[in-house]
């Protein structure tokens, strides 16, 4: 960021009330302590969007978005954190320092450079397309293919000479070297140290960021015999694939009017379907949706359609970006394109009205996942039956609805023309052999004097402890101490916590403990669960022994890990035959053996001599493993 000192970020905050700032762009209600109103950044509804103004914070439920008052202006101006201090400031009549680091000064610079490249190679690339009589045989294909003169323009589509230095020479008299027309992804540099433009002899796709900026392009091959097919820009300070959803800045008005979204794979499925009127589609550039990208999504829907390609790869694809997108809160259908087709080939064969009835007859989640299970086999028997299940119900598991869960299941029951009671009586067996019991989001039970953490299995215990350690020091610092003497300087494992934990610790040391201020310096994707924790109070007198049960579903969790360890290291210790070292893994076994039966069974009395006899364990067994640099005589020692 430009080098504004961190003080003076901190009175442009205090200076900003959020509700104020808010209400200039959101219709807000208040409701007891907190403003509510419909969100700015998706389609709901019933308003999910919430104002805490004690602790100048918004949260959205329905997309997950949250962050203090430089983060909404952010989202709702599209702009840096910079430029939304700027904004804050001048509005609350707050001078800001004018210098600029040398650093940010530089990238600022290289930025804009690099941009004015791609603006220049794009319209280089239209030229070619338009006027070079080479680009012939593009233009002749695209509009075989049925693309309008309209769409063509609309997706700025070009196309690049044979030559292997046309691009960088036309680069050279606009006054660039091939090292910065290189940095900017469009040439490449060969083992003679001499450069060579990176897109030859290919139609030219450029591709934007959300705000239609070119941050790089993309490359189709005219001869269906030259690879590889497709070309993207590779990975640079701009262009980042796994970021971006390709046409987003065309699509996303219609998105909105229309309700959902249809992601699809590559450039020319969505610029064919823009051609037929299907404005509502966006491509993944590959066949891999990553989290980035749904997050990216639900900004502007949370209805998403999957129109991948019906080959393998097209498939296993829809896979993963079902649980992704199921995982971050959408709702999400999968369109049965023919097999060997992609939505290029089918609407090219069909047009508008057979997409439309493709997508009034798409799968439901769990309809897809039947379908994929099953193939063409039929299901008769009762074993056949079990193993369809086996493979959907972790999927159910994960639908956080009541509702959708139940009609998963009824869903489930048709297909296999089993009873809804059967299939539901399977669902709640394979509830209790896994572990996985869905309960709501925080999955823990709130009760008149503690919350009891809801058994699940080893990782999502912790994740949930951790959740709610966070939450409890985030409310009152003053329990920190309790928390590093019990875990360590390092008390969380999963990376956000770890990160957002370290910010707190820096903040909570100031006179004035505001964790809103804990936002300026967290990762995007950190804030909103930031905003999750700090939105709802923790009762005073209950919070001692809340945190008393969170850390013991984390000592818990730490037992059953040394209990998995313990058995290879006893199996390693008998092949080798040491039995010193067999014999003091072995019992070390048991102690944790009887604590997690205890605990199973509920004998407390039992527990607690067993957790004694262990601590003792640890603090006077001084038995070390003659080997050096052993796990366990390091871990002893």
């Amino acid at each position: 960021m430009g080098l504004i000192p961190d003080d003076v970020i901190e009175a442009v905050r205090l200076r900003s009330d959020i509700v104020e700032v808010v209400s200039r762009h959101v219709q807000l209600k208040k409701k007891g302590k907190y403003f509510t109103g419909y969100c700015p950044f998706h389609k709901e509804r019933s308003p999910s969007f919430t104002v805490t103004p004690d602790k100048q914070i918004f949260h959205c439920f329905g997309c997950n978005t949250g962050g203090n008052v430089f983060k909404f202006l952010m989202l709702i101006e599209n702009v840096t954190f910079v430029e939304a201090v700027k904004m804050l400031a001048q509005r609350a009549g707050i001078s800001l320092p004018a210098n600029e680091s040398p650093a940010e000064q530089e990238r600022r610079q290289k930025l804009a450079q690099l941009r004015q490249i791609n603006s220049l190679a794009n319209d280089y690339f239209r030229n070619v397309f338009k006027n070079h009589g080479a680009a012939g045989r593009a233009r002749s294909y695209l509009a075989e293919r049925g693309l309008s003169q309209d769409t063509l323009e609309n997706f700025q589509v070009g196309f690049t000479l044979p030559e292997w230095d046309s691009l960088l020479k036309f680069m050279e008299k606009q006054g660039y070297r091939p090292q910065t027309v290189a940095e900017a992804g469009l040439a490449v540099k060969n083992e003679s140290g001499r450069y060579y433009d990176r897109f030859r002899e290919r139609i030219i796709f450029p591709i934007w960021d959300v705000t239609g900026r070119v941050i790089g392009f993309g490359g189709r091959v005219v001869n269906n015999t030259a690879t590889p097919k497709y070309l993207n820009s590779p990975e640079t300070v701009l262009f980042s694939k796994g970021h971006l959803l390709y046409g987003l800045h065309l699509a996303r008005r219609s998105i909105k009017e229309k309700g959902y979204v249809v992601i699809m794979e590559g450039y020319m499925d969505v610029v064919t379907a823009h051609r037929y009127g299907i404005t509502n589609a966006v491509a993944s550039l590959g066949t891999s949706l990553t989290r980035e990208q749904g997050r990216l999504l639900i900004n502007y829907s949370r209805n998403v359609v999957i129109a991948y390609d019906a080959d393998a790869a097209g498939v296993a694809a829809t896979l993963r970006g079902l649980e992704l997108l199921q995982e971050i809160g959408c709702q999400v259908r999968v369109v049965n394109i023919p097999e060997g087709q992609d939505p290029d080939d089918f609407l090219r064969r069909h047009g508008r009205q057979g997409w439309e009835d493709l997508i009034e007859q798409a799968f439901s989640l769990i309809e897809y996942k039947l379908r994929q299970a099953v193939g063409n086999k039929p299901v008769r028997t009762v074993s056949e039956k079990l193993e369809v299940m086996r493979l959907v119900f972790p999927g159910v598991a994960g639908i956080k609805s009541e509702i959708e869960r139940e009609e998963s299941l009824k869903t489930i029951s048709r297909f296999l023309s089993s009873s809804p009671e059967a299939v539901t009586a399977e669902f709640k067996r394979f509830q209790a052999n896994s572990g996985k019991k869905w309960t709501n989001p925080d999955n823990i039970v709130k009760t008149k004097h503690n919350i009891i953490i809801n058994k699940e299995n080893k990782l999502n215990s912790r994740e949930k402890a951790e959740n709610g350690l966070l939450r409890l020091v985030l409310e009152d610092p003053s329990l920190v101490e309790i928390i590093l003497k019990e875990l360590g300087e390092e008390p969380f494992r999963n990376t956000s916590h770890k990160n957002i934990f370290k910010q707190f610790l820096i903040i909570s040391r100031e006179p004035f403990y505001q964790p809103a201020k804990i936002f300026n310096y967290l990762k995007d994707d950190e804030q909103p669960l930031l905003s999750q924790f700090l939105l709802h109070d923790i009762p005073g007198e209950n919070r001692v022994q809340i945190m008393k049960d969170y850390l013991e579903s984390i000592h818990r969790c730490n037992r059953q890990e040394r209990r998995e360890k313990l058995i290879k290291e006893i199996g390693d210790a008998e092949k080798s035959g040491d039995h010193d070292l067999y014999g003091y893994l072995w019992r070390e076994y048991i102690i944790l053996r009887g604590i997690a039966e205890a605990e199973r069974i509920g004998d407390h009395d039992r527990l607690a001599n067993l957790l004694h006899e262990y601590q003792q364990f640890l603090k006077t067994d001084t038995w070390k493993h003659p080997k050096e640099g052993s796990e366990s005589a390091e871990r002893r020692s």
